[in-house]
């Protein structure tokens, strides 16, 4: 559900933007890097003039990162790859990936500090509004230009 509607809206912000998606390749149980390769594999096969490839998390995108680098492509200079979470996991790879840190680490401290404010405290007002920044880390894997 919320890779979808990130993808939602991830094709929304590039439309605005004048940018078409060319190819999709969706999967369902589970993420796993076989993933990655198997989806990176079959895209490319059928649209090999890719500029970029977008994943829906890291685990995926390295996954297809790793089949990439063994088949030689040029990342970033032919095209360029970018995941979704920001998982540390995924600091050892050969190349960082480009991602977005969606904060999900801080959700979960804020979630419990207005839990436990709760609990301590039943008559104190409800929280307002809590508003994050996602922070992108373009890695090795985009080309600025």
């Amino acid at each position: 559900h919320r890779a979808r509607k990130r993808f939602e809206g991830f094709t929304e912000a590039l439309a605005k933007s004048g940018v078409e998606i060319a190819d999709t390749e969706f999967y369902s149980k589970g993420s796993a890097l076989k993933k990655g390769r198997e989806m990176t594999q079959a895209m490319l096969a059928r649209s090999p003039g890719l500029d970029c490839l977008y994943y829906s998390n890291d685990i995926v995108g390295a996954g297809g990162l790793l089949w990439m680098m063994e088949q030689g492509y040029d990342i970033p200079g032919k095209i360029g790859l970018a995941g979704f979470n920001d998982v540390e996991l995924l600091q050892g790879l050969p190349r960082k990936l480009a991602t977005m840190d969606s904060c999900r680490a801080e959700i979960g401290r804020r979630a419990a500090e207005i839990i436990l404010e709760r609990v301590e405290n039943a008559d104190a007002p409800t929280a307002g509004k809590v508003e994050l920044s996602p922070k992108i880390t373009f890695g090795d894997t985009l080309r600025m230009s």
